[in-house]
């Protein structure tokens, strides 16, 4: 079987794409300039517009951005900030409509579609390949393809299992020994709701309102340390059914009064918040959240950091844990000031911004000479049990396409997310068997890879598929598969 070389090229086109391709260009097949960027011709002085999430460590980059704009009096950049829950959403109806930033992150799941509408700039033709070489290969070709690139992811996400000293010993559970598969987490957690009956202490928070804290980084990526994810590597094909024993300790947790109530409306801020004013009993929680969780200054309890339980103890070893690229920074292909939009995305990427975000504990950087510098250490004792081991592994990227039965448009919520997570609420909300819905699920995702990979070939395979696949190494199984095809 014919292999790529690297296994972080940009995703391929997806079925129905076509119809959207011209969503907010103008006649030409581009968006429109924007208003602001037009007037800014008018200027003596250039002013960038830099679009991020407005997150907890927004303070920390306002600070860094400052130096920036000392530095480069002449193009100083001014920041966007944008809601994290609706970003990408904002992000995409600002490029739409031609009113674009000049600089931007861009969520991972976005790529392709920004690639292919010409609004990334190629940074292979305007930055030069000393940028590339200080990352990782898996960073440095996650869009490369044909010998361009549009973006490098310079932070990581992990996730961690979080867990109340004080309340795990009041439900008869070991304090020092955290639970380190479900079923020891389903006793402790109940054991804590019943403890804490009239005290409204429970034992363990599920944001489910939200797709990420909810569950791409409890259930997906916490799974993987199980072996177990929904895509198979090795044969190309999906299974959900992986996740039963998940749904069944939750359910079984919720039936008995171990989960934190309210679940499907419950947010990552207010599950933090509950947490650190001593409420929950454990949580799964990612890097990105761990300085707004120390700024809440949980420090009337004493509080522990582990790693995510397994399904089941026999799972041990069985695979690494994910690792998330944190959303990359890009350059808008329109922007009128591109040599200074590339100057501040090299300076977004640069080994100074990168570590003192890290010192912060902000991100986790993907640099390793960042990582290895003792300057950049992180100041949060906290933050260094989130960094990852040698338990840990960035994932390949998976084929991307449109769902059957789903809408014909190119963006995220279509791309099989809004059909996972809806069908996961749907079992946790009691709506659906979970064994049912899962084989549902499988179905129709082999289904609609068998269409775009047979039907409306926009998917190609063997870019996805790797025979030697394993879960404990899964860069080193794809890389071996390269040298082999």
């Amino acid at each position: 079987m014919m292999k790529s070389a690297h296994f972080g090229k940009a995703r391929l086109l997806i079925a129905g794409l076509v119809l959207v391709a011209a969503a907010g260009c103008g006649r030409d097949g581009h968006p429109q300039p924007a208003a602001s960027e037009a007037a800014a011709g008018a200027e003596e002085r250039e002013t960038l517009t830099f679009a991020l999430q407005d997150t907890a460590e927004t303070q920390d980059i306002e600070r860094l951005i400052a130096a920036f704009n000392t530095d480069h009096p002449d193009a100083p950049a001014k920041l966007l900030l944008l809601p994290r829950d609706t970003y990408d959403e904002s992000l995409n109806m600002l490029m739409t409509s031609g009113e674009g930033p000049d600089v931007f992150q861009i969520g991972t799941g976005w790529l392709t579609s920004y690639i292919y509408k010409n609004w990334l700039l190629d940074l292979s033709e305007a930055a030069p390949d000393d940028v590339r070489r200080a990352f990782p290969g898996w960073a440095a070709d996650y869009t490369k393809l044909n010998d361009h690139y549009y973006a490098i992811p310079s932070g990581m996400l992990t996730v961690r299992l979080i867990y109340n000293k004080n309340l795990l010993a009041g439900a008869g559970c070991d304090p020092d020994k955290p639970p380190a598969a479900l079923a020891e987490l389903k006793r402790c957690a109940v054991g804590i709701s019943k403890a804490g009956t009239g005290y409204r202490k429970y034992g363990f928070a599920l944001p489910a309102s939200e797709d990420e804290a909810g569950f791409q980084q409890p259930l997906e990526m916490a799974g993987t340390y199980s072996g177990a994810y929904y895509y198979d590597y090795a044969k190309g094909k999906y299974d959900f059914s992986v996740y039963l024993p998940w749904f069944r300790t939750v359910l079984d947790m919720k039936r008995e009064g171990g989960l934190f109530p309210g679940e499907m409306s419950l947010k990552t801020d207010t599950a933090l918040t509950q947490f650190a004013e001593g409420n929950i009993g454990m949580m799964i929680v990612s890097s990105r959240d761990i300085a707004a969780l120390e700024r809440m200054r949980p420090g009337s309890f004493e509080w522990g950091i582990a790693m995510p339980p397994l399904f089941d103890e026999a799972d041990k070893g069985k695979g690494a844990l994910m690792i998330e690229p944190e959303p990359p920074y890009a350059v808008n292909a329109y922007t009128t000031h591109k040599e200074a939009a590339v100057e501040l995305w090299q300076y977004l990427l640069s080994s100074g911004y990168l570590g003192e975000l890290y010192k912060q504990s902000d991100l986790i950087p993907a640099r390793s000479d960042v990582a290895n510098d003792e300057r950049y250490r992180p100041e949060l004792p906290s933050m260094r049990q989130f960094l990852p081991t040698n338990e840990e592994s960035i994932y390949p990227q998976e084929p991307e396409f449109i769902l059957k039965n789903e809408q014909a448009q190119f963006t995220p919520s279509n791309l099989g997310d809004a059909a996972r997570m809806k069908a996961y609420r749907d079992i946790l909300q009691g709506l659906r068997d979970p064994k049912d819905a899962l084989a549902e699920l499988s179905a129709q995702y082999n289904r609609s890879l068998h269409d775009a990979v047979y039907l409306n070939p926009v998917v190609n395979l063997n870019d996805y598929v790797y025979p030697a696949f394993d879960p404990r190494h899964p860069l080193r199984s794809v890389k071996q598969d390269a040298d082999e095809g």
